[in-house]
């Protein structure tokens, strides 16, 4: 069977090297890089050097780059700080965009406007404190969660592990049902939440999720003016306490914490990853 142009462009495509994968400090030496060889060529033969950069710019769109190593000789090479400025940050995890008010307004592009994330910023570790849900360690200089808020906690785990997803994000998000669609991501363990359509949550996985939404009905009755209390703080909040997970919500296993390198469009990165060492689930994820 003779090959079609379609074909013959998908085994082109890069699709790591492409699309919100791209690095455009990459791209940008690489269309240099097309540029100085089709001035060299168009110098002897001027419709081949057109024809030659056309060519070379494909190459670029469908693969990333035109010489091969170069994402790698970039990510290498170029320093720290201006890979920075070019990156785009992936999505993060927890609440996206309104929810509240005027209604959902979620912005899926290049993840979180620094202003915004600054005004509504809570700081997760002394609220919790100070609703009494965490305390000082017995034996450690360190925070536990209090007894009683950890068996309350485990007992919302255990009553919503086999509930309706849809309904406990619904109750989470306080919008209808009928509007939300929870699905995992075909690629990973990632849990998206979409309502009437548009993304307005990420989780790390089902795990995270389920700690979130019991972890809502736990510090609902425990943290002062929780309803006064905007979704993205409460969110926060939430998230903040799956920190003190002792055990897997879905399956119960092991917790370990360790430090991960991250591969982005343009450089690594260090996390600190929170992982079931039985389901292999991630918890929780944090710059390292």
């Amino acid at each position: 069977m003779p090959t079609t142009p379609s074909r013959a462009l998908d085994r082109l495509r890069q699709p790591e090297y492409t699309g919100e994968n791209r690095c455009i400090p990459c791209t940008v030496v690489n269309v240099l890089i097309a540029l100085v060889l089709s001035l060299a060529v168009g110098f002897l033969a001027p419709p081949a050097g057109i024809a030659v950069f056309a060519l070379s710019l494909l190459a670029i769109y469908f693969r990333g780059y035109l010489v091969p190593g170069t994402p790698t000789l970039t990510k290498r090479y170029f320093p720290d700080w201006l890979l920075a400025k070019f990156e785009k940050a992936p999505p993060g995890y927890g609440i996206e965009g309104d929810i509240e008010g005027d209604g959902l307004e979620a912005d899926d592009s290049h993840g979180p406007d620094p202003l915004h994330e600054r005004e509504t910023r809570i700081n997760p570790e002394e609220t919790l404190v100070s609703a009494g849900v965490v305390e000082p360690c017995a034996d450690v200089d360190d925070l536990c969660l209090e007894d009683d808020a950890h068996a309350a906690w485990q007992a919302a785990i255990d009553d919503r592990r086999d509930g309706n997803r849809n309904e406990q994000v619904a109750a989470f998000l306080d919008v209808a049902p009928d509007s939300v669609v929870v699905r995992a991501s075909q690629r990973s363990d990632h849990v998206v939440v979409r309502v009437d359509g548009r993304v307005a949550a990420r989780w790390e996985s089902d795990a995270a999720l389920l700690a979130d939404v019991a972890g809502f009905d736990l510090l609902e009755h425990r943290v002062e003016r929780w309803e006064t209390l905007p979704l993205e703080q409460r969110s926060q909040l939430v998230s903040g306490l799956r920190a003190f997970l002792e055990t897997c919500p879905t399956c119960s296993g092991t917790i370990s914490i360790d430090a991960e390198t991250v591969e982005s469009c343009c450089r690594s990165y260090e996390v600190y990853a929170v992982t079931c060492e039985d389901c292999d689930a991630r918890l929780l994820e944090v710059d390292a």
